[in-house]
């Protein structure tokens, strides 16, 4: 479920995403509007993850989140049923929707239509709305142009019919694996050539220090002395230099970037990749979140990114004991860790691979203490860590990473959290993940 922060981090922007639209004000008795906003929807609802409708930004003052909704606009606005019968008109299936209502830094009103990806069937539109709307089309969020519109490209309707692929091989492997059906195979470690070529390939993507290595100065905190950061790497086995082709990987990235919450992971900023022959590069600094990513042609994926810890001025993200250097947020592992598995995941469906494995860390660690990040969930005693960096790896079947992505992730997350000293069941932090994330 998306949050104000994370709303406000992506409107502050000042530009419409591939995942955010903005629309308004106007009332709901205007039918011109709810066509506009229906084809939104319809759109969003056809992209992997979803998106975010705002309802009460005009996408000329996108950035100052102004001017919001009148005390009208914003009643009717927030009538789910009657917001649900409006846009249920034109969309085949119906598109599945939460609505949350805010009041963003600016003072402005808005409703966010948080709308989930498809579950089975595309959605294409059912009735026709002269200028807006066509009935039979299908309306799409084109890569690139941060717009609703009917399917422009032999590529993006590609991409539509593989998300809908990808989620009938996910739907088979979860119902087989409830049935009893042996899909599984024994997963076997990778071999140490494998390993060596994925190895080299890590060293070429960070011989260069990034923005998450060596932050500019006043891009985080004043009482951050040394940066810590997550450190991942996920890789399709067995290895194959060539598996995909170099001009097509940012592309795949952005086709494949998880929205379990507001955020993406991971971020592509619009803006050109650095291109290295077989593999991209993007380093990215959009406060509050600094990153770094490679994609190579071999299919491994690498991502360094700052701990939240690192970037937000928050009580609930500082240590609580006097000498600890710095904190490491619970949640920020833990949610993160779960994009992560998910990542890989679709990395595993899109290209046929055997197994995926995981190898994760958290770097600049050494006195840092855990904290839970949740005045809500606070843990019992100090939990400090005399270590630079935690380390942990796990190689998953193909299979069994479809069948299960939020186990996998939690068990990275389990890895890292319990060289700190933590001991907390699986289940408590399959449920915690399961309140803030979206289903996958």
């Amino acid at each position: 479920m998306v949050t104000q922060e994370e709303l406000e981090n992506l409107l502050a922007q000042g530009h419409e995403l591939r995942p955010l639209e903005v629309k308004g004000p106007a009332s709901i008795e205007d039918k011109a509007f709810v066509a506009r906003v229906a084809r939104a929807v319809m759109a969003m609802g056809n992209l992997r993850d979803g998106g975010l409708v705002v309802i009460g930004i005009a996408d000329t003052h996108i950035a100052a989140m102004l001017p919001g909704l009148d005390a009208a606009q914003l009643a009717e606005w927030s009538d789910f049923d009657r917001v649900t019968a409006a846009l249920a008109k034109y969309s085949d299936p119906p598109v599945s929707f939460e609505l949350h209502m805010f009041t963003l830094r600016s003072g402005a009103d808005v409703v966010v239509l948080e709308v989930e990806e498809f579950e089975h069937d595309i959605h294409i539109c059912k009735k026709s709305y002269q200028g807006v709307l066509q009935d039979g089309h299908t309306y799409v969020r084109p890569r690139g142009e941060p717009r609703s519109v009917m399917v422009p490209s032999s590529a993006d309707m590609r991409e539509l019919h593989n998300l809908a692929i990808d989620k009938g091989v996910r739907e088979f492997v979860r119902r087989a694996g409830a049935a009893g059906l042996p899909l599984n195979v024994p997963v076997v470690a990778p071999a140490d050539a494998d390993r060596a070529a994925f190895d080299e390939e890590y060293t070429q993507a960070w011989a260069e220090p990034t923005p998450v290595t060596e932050p500019e100065a006043g891009g985080i905190g004043d009482w951050v002395t040394t940066p810590a950061f997550t450190d991942i790497s996920v890789r399709p086995g067995p290895y194959q230099r060539k598996r995909l082709p170099p001009g097509q990987l940012d592309r795949f990235v952005v086709e494949h970037a998880v929205r379990l919450r507001g955020w993406p992971v991971p971020f592509v900023a619009n803006e050109p990749v650095q291109r290295h022959g077989s593999w991209v590069a993007q380093d990215v600094v959009v406060m509050p979140h600094v990153e770094s990513w490679r994609m190579f042609s071999s299919g491994q994926f690498v991502h360094r990114r700052l701990l939240a810890t690192e970037l937000r001025h928050s009580a609930e993200v500082r240590p609580n004991v006097s000498a600890a250097t710095g904190a490491v947020a619970l949640w920020d592992v833990l949610f993160y860790l779960v994009e992560v598995a998910e990542f890989g995941a679709r990395l595993a469906t899109s290209l046929s691979v055997d197994s995926v494995a995981f190898d994760v860390a958290i770097a600049g660690v050494n006195g840092r203490e855990l904290v839970s990040g949740d005045f809500k969930r606070e843990l019992h005693r100090p939990y400090l860590a005399a270590a630079e960096r935690f380390d942990g790896t796990t190689v998953v079947d193909a299979a069994a990473l479809l069948e299960d992505v939020r186990g996998v992730g939690v068990g990275l997350a389990q890895q890292l959290l319990q060289q700190f000293g933590l001991d907390v069941p699986d289940q408590v932090l399959l449920d915690w993940q399961a309140q803030v994330l979206k289903p996958s």
